[in-house]
């Protein structure tokens, strides 16, 4: 498949696998942290019974990483859940301020993006009343050709930040248009409550959750792309679906 997958548990200390082994959604490591290039940002947790995951997920991409102590003060932080965080590729980053990352500290991230060589990040801005936990949950790249995204993103306008000029803002159908990119939009009413929650394997490879890969068929058939499925039904219900359960480290581009 192109790609190579690693249990992080393995690299959970002991003591921390005692405290791991209680928290509800130690799974979700995705939320945790990015790989920004060569750069691992470490989230911090928006909702408190999650810090400690946090904390543990942290220690482990240490070791991972060759950190035998699991120290990770050499890792950048940012007020955010990486839920909330799409690489749109040739440079651009698209981060959602909402409900679990810090509208605050946006800015913040917004820097170490531009240290890390990104040249341009969007920022929208998901109303909390939604209850949307994070972006993916509503969206996700489908490849170079188009996204896809929930129909109420049509209202949400984008903040575009672009090193060295002031920001400024862009329709979100817009803003994808004008990079090439159609959006296919969906209601999880009428598919599946996970569809937008998938990764790529390959450049035209998505895996999706068996109970969302018939709809997504459905939604891609005119860009190409392969759809596979994966039982993880039981982790679903936990408010996750595949994109949670993953954390790229390293990109062939």
């Amino acid at each position: 498949m192109g790609c190579r997958a690693i249990d992080l548990v393995d690299f959970v200390s002991p003591a921390d696998r005692v405290v791991s082994n209680t928290t509800v959604n130690r799974v979700f490591v995705r939320d945790t942290a990015v790989a920004l290039g060569a750069r691992l940002v470490r989230g911090a947790a928006g909702f408190p019974t999650r810090v400690a995951e946090f904390d543990v997920t942290h220690g482990a991409l240490s070791r991972l990483l060759g950190r035998s102590d699991g120290d990770v003060a050499w890792a950048s932080v940012a007020r955010v859940e990486f839920g909330d965080v799409f690489l749109l590729g040739q440079r651009r980053l698209l981060v959602n301020v909402g409900l679990r990352s810090d509208a605050r500290y946006a800015h913040q991230f917004v820097e170490l993006a531009w240290e890390a060589g990104f040249e341009e990040v969007a920022v929208v801005r998901i109303p909390g009343d939604l209850g949307i936990i994070h972006l993916d949950l509503a969206f996700n790249v489908l490849g170079e050709e188009a996204v896809l995204a929930r129909a109420f993103l049509r209202h949400c306008p984008l903040q575009v930040c672009v090193r060295e000029r002031p920001a400024r803002w862009e329709s979100f159908e817009d803003y994808f248009a004008q990079r090439g990119r159609r959006v296919v939009t969906f209601e999880p009413g009428n598919t599946h409550p996970f569809l937008s929650n998938f990764i790529h394997l390959e450049p035209r490879l998505l895996l999706a959750s068996e109970g969302a890969a018939p709809h997504l068929r459905a939604l891609v058939r005119g860009l190409r792309m392969e759809v596979v499925g994966v039982d993880i039904d039981a982790l679903e219900r936990g408010n996750g679906s595949v994109r949670c359960l993953t954390m790229p480290l390293r990109r062939a581009s």
